[in-house]
């Protein structure tokens, strides 16, 4: 086989072999792509959870130190102030 054969020669084969291979290569990768996607939902939900707790936690100690009752106060006030402002 001369050289200048050569690259028409391996061209032929590359266009044979490239739809089956970006088939599998494609195939092999979905794993790979619905892991990530996974872990990314999961880390979502991990950082909501999260600041929920942080939130609640927080709630907890304020009702511990101040009373339960001075707490709704409070929230009712500003809830009342927020609800204001967005009107």
């Amino acid at each position: 086989m001369s050289a200048a054969l050569l690259p028409g020669f391996v061209g032929a084969i590359a266009a044979r072999f490239i739809g089956p291979l970006s088939f599998k290569l494609s195939a092999q990768a979905a794993p790979v792509v619905g892991a990530a996607a996974g872990a990314a939902v999961n880390l979502a939900f991990l950082e909501h959870f999260r600041t929920l707790a942080r939130a609640h936690f927080t709630v907890r100690r304020l009702e511990r130190t101040h009373g339960a009752g001075a707490v709704r106060a409070a929230y009712e006030v500003l809830a009342a102030r927020a609800r204001h402002q967005a009107a």
